[in-house]
């Protein structure tokens, strides 16, 4: 695939970056060492065949400290949130996490182009992100209580994940928005429906939603995401599980 970089992004002030980073083969992801909100970027980014290395914190620790929001903030610019960050080796900056998905989807050819394709994509972007601000709200040991985790596998997982049957269904049932290949919707929906919903409730949880769970096989059969889940740098991240 080829990979062309939109020109409309900030750039870093290189009077401040050293030659090591302005020289990088590799486009550095800046998140935590956690799947997170920037696991989406990491397959899509394994998709594309574009090579990355994951940039973490030295603590790790959250809330982040102050000189790590400041070292984030000076790459990125953003006077509020910039991580998931990605910093390209021509010295690019992209930052916010749907910014940043779909930037490495017009990079490496995982967006579509009709007029009618690019808004599925973006409400499907949407609906996986609904998924996972759920998903997030459960989380026992982030303070969420059992009766919200047992509310979210009852009720919002069944719910949600028969809303993304339906709609894969409606395109065919083979892939999302376009009905012969993988694109930037399959990796987000992918990454809400297993990252935060299968994997954090019974095995049984997909048994109502075949088309779903075949769907699933299906993206995890690309062979950049098949070299990704094989790699030390997704087995070492923290992921969500049952709780």
């Amino acid at each position: 695939r080829k990979h062309s970089t939109p020109a409309t992004v900030r750039r870093l002030d290189t009077s401040k970056v050293t030659s090591t980073t302005i020289t990088m083969t590799a486009a550095k992801l800046h998140y935590y060492s956690a799947t997170g909100k920037a696991n989406q970027i990491r397959l899509a980014l394994a998709a594309a065949n574009i090579e990355f290395e994951d940039v973490t914190p030295s603590s790790n620790s959250f809330p982040p400290s102050e000189e790590q929001v400041l070292e984030w903030r000076n790459i990125g610019g953003n006077s509020t949130t910039n991580v998931p960050m990605l910093e390209m080796p021509d010295g690019k900056v992209y930052t916010q996490s749907s910014a940043v998905l779909k930037a490495v989807a017009r990079m490496g050819n995982l967006m579509p182009s009709s007029n009618d394709d690019l808004y599925m994509t973006d409400k499907l972007i949407a609906d996986a992100e609904d998924f996972r601000t759920k998903s997030y709200a459960t989380i026992i040991a982030w303070g969420a209580s059992k009766e919200a985790y047992e509310n979210f596998i009852n009720n919002e997982v069944p719910l949600h994940f028969g809303n993304f049957e339906r709609q894969l269904k409606e395109n065919g049932g083979e892939y999302f928005v376009v009905k012969d290949r993988l694109t930037i919707a399959d990796v987000a929906v992918y990454d809400a429906v297993v990252s935060f919903g299968a994997n954090r409730a019974p095995d049984d949880c997909l048994d109502k939603f075949p088309s779903l769970a075949q769907w699933i096989k299906r993206v995890e059969s690309d062979p950049g995401i098949v070299s990704y889940h094989a790699s030390d740098k997704y087995a070492n991240l923290m992921k969500f599980g049952k709780e």
